[in-house]
């Protein structure tokens, strides 16, 4: 019995697909490497993958300015109001 390919039915399937997918699967549970979608290149999901870090990286460190500045600026108000205080009451006196 012949298939459309010229294969014999009879014969046995290459099982090197199968093999090589189970070495994978274990290669990966002993790494524990991290999915990646299927069809991109390794080199362009790292590189996407450091940039959302550099990313998050400085939107942590603006935030931080952003906090640090508002505080400085309350902080400068308050003083500014206890001077105007002071001036106001020291003039009605």
């Amino acid at each position: 019995m012949v298939e459309q390919d010229g294969l014999n039915k009879d014969e046995p399937r290459s099982e090197s697909g199968r093999k090589k997918r189970k070495i994978r699967i274990k290669y990966r549970e002993r790494v524990r490497i991290e999915e990646r979608p299927k069809g991109s290149k390794l080199s362009r999901y790292w590189k996407k993958k450091r940039k959302d870090i550099l990313i998050g990286t400085l939107m942590i460190s603006l935030l931080g300015m952003t906090v640090f500045m508002v505080a400085k600026l309350s902080k400068h108000r308050v003083e500014m109001n206890k001077l105007e205080k002071d001036a106001k009451s020291k003039i009605k006196y």
